[in-house]
């Protein structure tokens, strides 16, 4: 019996007027002014407000870094990033013009991807390519089961304790989006990860499409080809806003 393949197209893509509105953000840099702008020591975590049309800069200062990234409203943090619905409308490696989801009910945008400055590499195997969505945040519990040792640093608990920083309890840290982390599934469909693509001083930029309140972690896991480092994120205003 043949199988019936329907090829999933990319809903609610940007329009040709946002994708102007979006290159113009990215490129007038000089109109911005910057509202925050701090280092995130290796294997450590950080929680921090991105309100809407600020633009956040994700940067490998230290060299390639894998960033795991968490995101609620400002408003009802019970509304968060829901990388599942994300991986769904967008793909399993976002770029720029994708958006990043949030839950039921709303399931609106909270943020677009504007900038990255990380080269793409066409002759990875198995099409491998960067900004993941397919893997689940690393845990304590997890390392227990890979390697046999407890205690091990993660990006679950670096994450609970940037947002107990902030009053949030540990329930609300959720699966992540994987930036710099370069990963595929291959031809036995398993999830494989290479040593990340990004340089030291590349970035991406996020366009926050609501009032948000975003945790980092520096992942302390092998995605980061045996490595870890720090990353730097700063917030920017910006004067421009789009059409009505």
């Amino acid at each position: 019996m043949s199988a019936t393949f329907i090829r999933n197209p990319r809903p609610y893509e940007l329009d040709p007027a946002q994708l102007a509105y979006f290159a113009k953000v990215s490129s007038d840099q000089a109109k911005r002014r910057t509202v925050l702008k701090h280092y995130i020591p290796r294997e450590t975590g950080y929680a921090f407000p991105v309100d809407t049309h600020q633009v956040l800069r994700i940067t490998c200062c230290d060299g390639p870094q894998v960033a795991d990234f968490n995101a609620f409203s400002k408003t009802d943090a019970s509304e968060h990033f829901w990388s599942g619905r994300t991986r769904t409308l967008q793909g399993v490696h976002l770029t720029v013009g994708d958006r990043l989801w949030s839950t039921e009910p709303n399931m609106r945008p909270m943020f677009t991807f504007i900038t990255d400055t990380v080269e793409r590499d066409p002759s990875l195997p198995f099409n491998a390519s960067t900004h993941d969505l397919l893997f689940a945040r690393c845990s304590e519990r997890a390392k227990e089961l890979q390697t046999g040792k407890r205690g091990q640093p993660n990006c679950n608990t670096n994450m609970k304790q940037a947002l107990r920083g902030i009053g949030f309890p540990d329930d609300y840290v959720h699966d992540a989006f994987n930036i710099f982390c370069t990963s595929g599934y291959d031809d036995r469909h398993r999830l494989f990860f290479l040593p990340p693509a990004a340089k030291t001083g590349d970035y991406v930029e996020l366009y926050a499409e609501i009032d948000t309140i975003v945790a980092i972690s520096c992942c302390p896991g092998v995605c980061n080809g045996g490595v870890t480092r720090g990353l730097q994120v700063e917030v920017f205003e910006q004067a421009l806003r789009p059409e009505a």
